[in-house]
């Protein structure tokens, strides 16, 4: 009787634990199946934030570099042209040929104003595109230099002076301010170009990361 009693618990405890384990081991693998795809989800999200913030820094670092490079193209061609037409006042006279000088510097009148008009704004985007040591050299180089030889050439041409005034400026046209454009604008170029690698360096290993972090999570 007792073993009989023993016997019925026990099959009734084994019905009802494959009752339990039935209805237990499903519900408990869906929880867990379910906190798996939320954990995925939120890798997911996480993921595709970060690449949409990746691509938006790509995106804003190569417009940077693409107004980095016009302002070096602009510069240029400005310097070099405002230059000969300071000189070609200077070169005409020296040589005297009076017809010619009399033409350049009119049209030295005529435009002198409108290169320091498109100069200085081009400066004023160096500030934000370049280090400020490069902007405070550019600066400089526009008051003291190019201002100041605009300054020292119409007091030539007001006093009517002497050839040999005119030959000392034109040499230091010729000479100095040939240098001083040649160093602005290798300063400028290679401060362009450092920074420009500098960029695109930050970004390929920004982007070697996100792949290895990529690979490693999947």
């Amino acid at each position: 009787m007792l073993l009989s009693q023993n016997f019925r618990e026990s099959a009734i405890l084994l019905v009802l634990t494959a009752s339990l384990s039935g209805f237990l081991v499903p519900y408990i693998l869906k929880k867990v199946d379910e906190r798996k795809l939320k954990e995925q989800k939120i890798i997911d999200d996480r993921k595709l934030r970060e690449q949409k913030e990746f691509e938006a820094e790509l995106t804003r670092q190569n417009k940077v570099i693409e107004a980095q490079a016009q302002l070096l193209d602009t510069l240029v061609q400005l310097l070099w042209e405002f230059h000969l037409l300071v000189l070609s006042v200077s070169y005409h006279k020296v040589n005297h040929d009076q017809a010619r000088y009399e033409a350049a510097v009119e049209e030295y009148a005529e435009k002198a104003w409108m290169y320091f008009g498109k100069i200085r704004p081009e400066i004023s985007k160096a500030s934000r595109l370049t280090s400020n040591e490069i902007y405070q050299t550019l600066l400089i180089f526009c008051t003291d230099s190019l201002m100041g030889l605009d300054i020292r050439l119409a007091t030539l041409i007001r006093k009517e002076a002497p050839h040999e005034e005119w030959k000392i400026h034109h040499d230091f046209v010729f000479q100095t301010l040939t240098s001083q454009v040649d160093e602005i604008v290798s300063l400028l170029a290679e401060e362009l170009r450092l920074s420009s690698r500098t960029k695109l360096s930050n970004m390929t290993i920004k982007s070697s990361i996100e792949s290895s972090n990529f690979r490693r999570s999947g």
